[in-house]
C-alpha cells in the first residue's frame, strides 16, 4: 500500500472518529441529567472497530492484557514519549485499552490495542479531542478546574456511582462503578465543562490489569 493511500486512509479515520466524538458531546450535553441506569454494554457507537486511528499494525490476535502492555509502550516510545510509564490496562470485550502516567502527578495518553488484530491506535475521545499534551486539539485553561468542580459536573451528568479522578492535560476523568467494579468512566473539559461519558461508545468493562511494579 503507498504511502499517500495509507495518508488518506489515516485522514479518513480521523474525519470519522472525530464526527462521532462530536456527536458524543452534543448527546452527552443535551442529556446531562442522570439518566436511571446510565447507558450499558455500549453506546451509540459501541459497534465500531477500535482503534480507529491505527498507530501501529498489529500481528495477530492478544490473548491476554499483559501482553498489550510491551505493545503499547512500544507506540508510545516510538512517538518520542520516552518518560511515559504504565498505569494500568482496562480489559474490555473487543480490546485493551492501556492507560499511561506522565510526569508531575498528570495521566498519559490512553491506548487501544484490538484483541483480534494486535492494532494499536490512540483512544478515540477527550483523549484525542481535550488533551493539550498528548491529543491533537486540546486547550489549555489559565485556571484549570478543581477536581471538586469537575466532580460534581460529572455527578450531574450521570446516575452510576463516581470513583477516583484522574487529572489529563486539559481535563479530569472519573470511574465510574456499579456492583463494586469499575464499568467505564467519564470526562470533564478544563476550559468549559464539557462533559462526555465513554459509555457513549465503550461497552463496560470485563476487568482491570495492573502490571506489578
Amino acid at each position: 500500500m503507498s504511502s499517500r493511500t495509507l495518508l488518506l486512509a489515516g485522514v479518513a479515520a480521523l474525519v470519522v472518529g472525530l464526527a462521532g466524538c462530536g456527536a458524543a458531546i452534543a448527546l452527552a450535553t443535551a442529556n446531562s441529567a442522570p439518566q436511571a441506569g446510565g447507558m450499558m454494554g455500549g453506546g451509540m457507537m459501541g459497534s465500531m472497530a477500535e482503534p480507529m486511528m491505527v498507530w501501529r499494525q498489529g500481528a495477530g490476535p492478544v490473548s491476554r492484557p499483559q501482553d498489550a502492555v510491551p505493545a503499547a509502550l512500544a507506540a508510545v516510545r516510538g512517538r518520542g514519549w520516552d518518560w511515559l510509564t504504565v498505569d494500568e490496562v482496562h480489559i474490555f470485550p473487543a480490546f485493551y485499552e492501556v492507560e499511561f502516567n506522565d510526569r508531575a502527578g498528570f495521566k498519559g495518553p490512553e491506548v487501544y490495542v484490538n484483541r483480534t488484530s494486535g492494532d494499536l491506535g490512540p483512544e478515540m475521545g477527550p483523549n484525542m479531542m481535550w488533551d493539550s499534551q498528548y491529543g491533537m486539539m486540546g486547550a489549555t485553561c489559565a485556571t484549570p478546574r478543581s477536581e471538586s468542580d469537575a466532580r460534581a459536573l460529572a455527578t450531574r451528568a450521570t446516575s452510576t456511582a463516581l470513583e477516583d479522578g484522574e487529572q489529563h492535560h486539559g481535563y479530569w476523568e472519573f470511574e465510574l462503578k456499579r456492583g463494586g467494579a469499575v464499568v467505564n468512566q467519564i470526562n470533564i473539559q478544563d476550559c468549559t465543562g464539557a462533559v462526555i461519558n465513554e459509555q457513549l461508545w465503550q461497552p463496560d468493562m470485563q476487568g482491570t490489569y495492573a502490571p506489578s511494579a
